[in-house]
């Protein structure tokens, strides 16, 4: 973008474009190029494919012992021949083939001492006139170790200095040896002056393309951005203070005119700013004098204000010094004796309020006391009750864990009777499929029986033909012989048919009987298991039932377990709140103190007047006698003390210890645990 600034903005376009156009065509170009290319190569493997199958069908056709092979794509896949004559007497084979094909064929023979391929027939001219036969393939060409392994080389050659593509197919004897080339090839010069003359065609298209696309752009950017010169030139201007200079294009719709019609309110905002900076000259002046008047009047006033500050200054210096009774007799000016007024109607309401607050805070302190006093005891009961109460919880946890282990054992038991039962009736699912595949068997032994029969009947008809073929083969003499020796092959195999069908016919009779034993046994099982099943299903149903007996149990405990504990804490809190209350009426009593000792500081209309101590410790106020309500509660209190409660708790866990047979040594002892609760 740097390097684009350096240059006028519609030349940069013009020339970035034509760049672009140059880029685009010249890949384009390089692509189809390619594409032509590789379209042409493959033309010419085409072509060569089928002069070798002009090729292998004339020689199939005129060269005896001749044998092609065709692959499923309909190209020369093998070539087969006897052998190749030493010398051709004509080369018409051949001509007709360069005549179908219009390109060049060579059959090679190979020759043993010089381990080298040799042209016995081509088409091939010479620069002399005549045909290149007689001359060798060559060894250290690309084509001899490929032909020399049997297979077929596709490529490049030079042949007498003029370049082909060519295909050398390897001719092969009967025995599969290479005993010959068959060679078919493709002038390169026709291929490629076809892709020269179409390269061409497409460079000459693209120039021009090129040159009619440049003019255009150039024409167009030049209609298009030529106004952004123009408006930069009244832009420098209108930088330099020339205003009054005509902003051109405003008129267009596009980004231009937008820019233009832009530029233009930046000179009126220019215009309006000189006008708006004389107007504000004008302004400052005016407020300037309106300024002095007004420090003139804000002087005076603050001098009022001060002497109003300093009348109040020195009644709140009083006020400080705990002189309720200081009052501002001289009246200010204007708005600031409100606050006078305001002031003195403070400080009376002030003396009042420390009156009261004098005489409540004597009773605070002496009920402080009584309070200080009644929680110290109810602390320490309730300590006791919640050590108790934890010695409870914990042995109820014990108790539940115990009936929980117990019930998870009965439930494994539950589970392990209904996998025996499940196991059970497997098992006569089992032995009733046992009895259908014996009973199948059986059946399947009658069959056998009835096929062995028809085979000993077979062997019997077999021996009664075998037993009349030897007295016709007798009849007939000499001629009879060789047949009298089969019917008696013949005889001998029925015989031997029918002595192994009675073989096994005995032994399936065997077996039959075997597999009635057998099904006669696995009837016994499954009714045996039927019985098993029966009882696993009674015991299964007893352990159910002692099951969720045991569950019900555990989740009774448990929520009895969970009461307990929940009483446990909420004690715990209780202690704690009881503590806490005890601190805070330690701290009430010691800060009513205080209050009393800081209100004696103070003098108020009565005449009463206490001066500050000058020790850190305030003054103990008086103890006033206690309050009526207080000495009323003291005898009950004592009356609840001497007189013990009847607790929930207390029986709750009597009846865990009847239930789980704790006799009444358990129950003494709880009463004696929850004595305090």
């Amino acid at each position: 973008m740097t390097l684009f600034s350096r240059f006028g903005i519609t030349k940069t376009i013009a020339v970035t474009t034509v760049l672009i156009l140059v880029l685009s065509l010249a890949a384009v170009s390089w692509v189809i190029s390619g594409q032509i290319e590789g379209r042409i190569q493959q033309d010419a493997v085409a072509n060569q494919d089928t002069s070798l199958r002009v090729a292998a069908t004339i020689i199939e056709r005129d060269l005896p012992g001749a044998k092609i092979t065709w692959g499923t794509d309909g190209n020369v896949e093998r070539v087969v021949m006897d052998s190749i004559p030493a010398e051709f007497s004509d080369h018409t084979m051949i001509d007709t083939i360069g005549r179908m094909t219009g390109q060049t064929a060579t059959i090679f023979a190979w020759d043993a001492e010089s381990k080298d391929f040799w042209r016995r027939t081509t088409n091939i001219i010479k620069p002399d006139g005549n045909r290149a036969v007689g001359t060798a393939l060559g060894q250290t060409g690309a084509v001899y170790p490929f032909v020399t392994k049997g297979e077929t080389y596709r490529g490049e050659a030079v042949i007498l200095e003029t370049p082909y593509y060519t295909i050398y197919q390897p001719i092969f004897s009967p025995a599969g040896d290479v005993i010959g080339i068959l060679y078919a090839g493709v002038r390169s010069a026709e291929i490629n002056s076809i892709a020269h003359e179409m390269t061409n065609a497409i460079a000459i298209t693209a120039l021009i393309i090129l040159i009619i696309a440049a003019a255009l752009v150039t024409l167009f950017v030049r209609q298009i951005v030529g106004a952004l010169p123009r408006l930069t030139a009244v832009a420098n201007r209108l930088a330099s203070g020339q205003l009054d200079t005509r902003v051109p294009d405003a008129e267009l719709k596009n980004e231009i005119g937008a820019l233009a019609r832009s530029i233009d309110v930046f000179r009126e905002s220019a215009i309006q700013k000189i006008e708006l900076e004389r107007q504000a000259a004008e302004t400052v002046a005016q407020g300037e004098q309106e300024r002095v008047e007004r420090e003139r009047a804000k002087a005076e006033d603050a001098r009022l204000a001060q002497e109003a500050v300093d009348a109040l200054a020195g009644g709140l210096r009083q006020l400080s010094d705990g002189d309720l009774t200081v009052r501002i007799t001289r009246t200010f000016t204007g708005n600031l004796d409100q606050l006078r007024v305001d002031f003195n109607n403070s400080v009376e309401k002030l003396s009042s309020t420390m009156g009261g607050i004098r005489q409540e805070t004597m009773g605070i302190e002496a009920s402080s006391a009584e309070m200080r006093s009644a929680n110290d005891d109810l602390s320490k009961r309730t300590e006791q009750q919640a050590a108790s109460l934890e010695q409870t919880s914990a042995a109820l946890d014990e108790i539940t864990s115990t009936v929980r282990g117990s019930s998870a054992k009965a439930d494994q038991a539950a589970q392990i009777a209904a996998s025996a039962r499940q196991s059970t009736e497997n098992s006569s699912r089992v032995v009733s499929d046992a009895i259908e595949a014996m009973s199948r068997i059986e059946q399947a032994s009658s069959e056998i029986s009835k096929i062995i029969n028809v085979i000993d009947e077979i062997a019997f008809q077999t021996n009664l033909l075998a037993l009349n073929a030897g007295v016709e083969a007798a009849r007939a003499g000499e001629a009879g012989k060789g047949f009298a020796v089969v019917a008696q092959e013949v005889r001998e195999l029925a015989q031997r048919s029918a002595n192994a069908a009675k073989d096994i016919k005995s032994l399936i009779t065997k077996s039959g009987e075997a597999v009635a034993g057998g099904v006669s046994l696995v009837q016994q099982t499954g009714s045996a298991l039927g019985e098993i099943s029966g009882q696993v299903a009674s015991i299964n149903e007893h352990i159910s039932a002692i099951a969720s007996a045991a569950r019900e149990q555990s989740t009774a405990l448990n929520e009895i377990s969970s009461s307990v504990n929940h009483m446990d804490q909420f004690t715990q809190k209780n202690a704690a709140m009881v503590e806490e209350a005890t601190a805070v009426t330690h701290r009430l009593a010691e800060n009513a103190r205080n209050l009393a000792g800081l209100v004696n500081q103070f003098s108020v209309q009565d005449g009463s007047y206490r001066a500050p101590v000058a020790s850190s410790a305030p003054m103990a106020a008086p103890v006033a006698p206690p309050r009526q309500p207080v000495r009323a509660s003291a005898p009950r209190a004592a009356e609840q003390e001497a007189r013990p409660v009847a607790s929930p708790a207390r029986r709750m866990v009597g009846s865990l210890a009847k239930a789980f047979g704790g006799g009444s040594t358990a129950a003494a002892a709880s009463q004696d645990n929850w004595e305090e609760f």
